[in-house]
């Protein structure tokens, strides 16, 4: 929150400015109530007429600059918020994109969208109002206060009675406020959640008619989000009413005390009560605004504390004292690793120990859910072990920056992310100074080059948001060229050949074949003929390693990686030689 609220330091002389203009502002409207008690008592009480002219110039004088410090102060606020807002808005994607996978797969992206505008947006809303409840409600409220005691004591005595009423009412009102928008928020997050998984798996929901399915889930969402928001909303929204008919019975009162005291001759004149109700009308507003930040402090506090989990959260570039070694060498060694992900109960890998020697090639293979693209990650850094650990060069990935990490890998990620724009964009995404013959290469040797080549704008063609206008296919040999232009000592590929039909699959690893030879190479499969080329085959299967060796010796000694053989290849066909 600290953090947060650290993006205030730019504009603290623009807020002393709007606090001074304020200031005069208010000055100017504690004056009028005094000089309108004038008026009466000396000009209309006396029908002199030349002294309500002067005084009615004077009103309008304070008036005049009392609506231009209020133009020039908005003005001011406005930049004040709108500039706080931009600076939050940008530190918060900053943060975003240097979270650690961890952290970023704890909040998730519907999380952190809901953060990233909605609490931002009440955050913004808060600093517009912030000179005002800091600046010039307490003036309002103290001034007023002075000058009614002045004018008359004991008829603010018996306004100020009401006060202690209404500030007890807001506590008790403003109780249960930060639970009920808290829990409003989190299912804000979930309906962002359950649409945006609406309409990314739109296609999949209509194939198997799961329209009705899906409208229950949003609709159970909205209708919590909706309970939880207007019980909040309602509950804070009785602060208005109590408070005025508080603040109205107590102007009342001073009303007809008012009037029998001046009845009664006990020194109070009327130029003094009306002087009197204008300062309670001003102590009133005060109230009201006080009222209305204590009811909309704990929705602010929910956002600060959602942004504070963002801001917080440690960055990918964090690591221990002394650390930010560098590699020496590229032999890939992993040690009895063990990870779980964020609010699991069980292990995904356990106990892992694998080892990639300089310019070799191995193969990960085993069924959905075997682990493997969670160890391909963990390769890649993008999360840090549970328990064990990673070597590069003999370094232990604690020691280094991630940055420095990845700098050694170009990974193909089991999911072939495409971003809208151009080939050569998600292209040269691989290697940013790539030129086009060198993007054309790429694609030349991912079987792709025929595509760009059947489009007028080549390299230029537009890919639409997640490739949406090519195929899965196509998808994934885009990754793949992505990843083969970048220069690297270690090449992953997780399970990028899966959409692939074999013989587009053989001449694509032979390209490869060719264009990485003397680099280091991962495969993760499911596919025999994916792997069984690679020096050595690791085999998962629930998370742990229960075979090692090339495709011949594992048929012998791994039963699991047989029966794959056989399923995929047919008995007695499966053996290499």
């Amino acid at each position: 929150m600290k953090n947060i609220l650290e993006l205030l330091k730019p504009y603290r002389k623009k807020l002393i400015g709007v606090a001074v203009i304020d200031g005069i502002g208010m000055i100017c409207a504690l004056l009028m109530p005094f000089v309108m008690s004038e008026i009466v008592e000396k000009g209309i009480s006396e029908q002199n007429l030349a002294l309500v002219w002067q005084y009615a110039g004077i009103m309008v004088l304070l008036a005049v600059v009392s609506v231009t410090a209020n133009v020039i102060s908005a003005k001011l606020n406005t930049g004040i918020s709108a500039g706080f807002s931009a600076d939050l808005c940008s530190k918060t994607f900053e943060k975003i994109n240097s979270l650690s996978y961890s952290a970023y797969t704890k909040i998730g992206p519907s999380g952190l969208l809901t953060r990233a505008t909605d609490d931002i947006w009440n955050v913004e809303g808060t600093i517009t109002g912030l000179p005002y409840t800091l600046f010039t409600v307490p003036v309002m409220f103290i001034g007023s206060a002075v000058l009614a005691f002045l004018a008359d004591p004991v008829l603010s005595a018996v306004f100020m009675l009401s006060i202690p009423p209404i500030l007890i009412m807001v506590l008790i009102l403003m109780r249960p406020l930060y639970d009920m928008w808290d829990r409003s928020d989190r299912y804000v997050d979930l309906q962002n959640k359950i649409v945006r998984e609406r309409l990314s798996g739109l296609r999949v929901v209509r194939a198997f008619n799961n329209e009705k399915r899906e409208h229950g889930r949003a609709k159970f969402a909205t209708e919590e989000m909706a309970k939880y928001m207007i019980r909040a909303n309602t509950r804070g929204g009785m602060v208005d009413p109590f408070a005025m008919l508080l603040l109205n019975l107590a102007t009342v009162a001073v009303v007809c005390f008012g009037g029998i005291r001046a009845q009664l001759g006990s020194g109070i004149t009327t130029g003094g009560v009306i002087a009197v109700l204008q300062y309670i009308g001003m102590i009133s507003n005060a109230l009201i605004s006080i009222s209305w930040t204590l009811a909309w402090l704990p929705k602010v506090r929910v956002s600060l504390r959602r942004l504070n989990e963002i801001h917080s959260a440690p960055d990918e570039e964090t690591i221990p004292q002394g650390a930010g070694k560098t590699a020496d060498g590229f032999d890939v060694e992993i040690k009895n690793l063990s990870f779980a992900y964020p609010n699991a109960t069980k292990n995904v890998i356990e106990n892992v120990s694998l080892t990639l020697r300089e310019g070799e090639h191995i193969a990960l293979i085993g069924g959905t859910g075997s682990g493997k693209s969670t160890l391909i990650k963990l390769l890649a850094g993008l999360f840090d072990p549970g328990e064990g650990e990673i070597r590069i060069g003999g370094v232990s990935y604690g020691d280094m920056r991630k940055s420095d990490v990845r700098a050694h890998f170009s990974v193909a990620l089991q999911k072939a992310q495409i971003f809208e724009g151009t080939v050569r964009d998600n292209i040269k995404m691989g290697n940013p100074e790539a030129s086009d013959e060198e993007i054309y290469r790429a694609l030349k040797l991912s079987k792709m080059a025929e595509f760009v080549d059947s489009h007028s704008e080549g390299l230029d063609y537009l890919l639409v948001g997640s490739g949406q206008n090519v195929s899965g296919g196509q998808r994934q040999r885009l990754n793949m060229a992505r990843t083969v232009i970048k220069n690297a000592d270690v090449y992953i590929f997780d399970d990028s050949f899966s959409a692939l039909d074999f013989l587009t699959e053989s001449e694509i690893k032979e390209n490869y074949a060719a264009l990485l030879q003397g680099k280091s190479r991962i495969v993760a499969t499911q596919r025999i003929s994916t792997a069984m080329s690679a020096d050595r085959i690791y085999v998962l299967d629930q998370g742990r390693i229960i075979g090692i060796g090339t495709h011949d010796e594992l048929l012998s000694s791994c039963p699991i990686y047989r029966e794959i053989a056989e399923s995929q290849l047919g008995k007695g066909k499966e053996s290499s030689k």
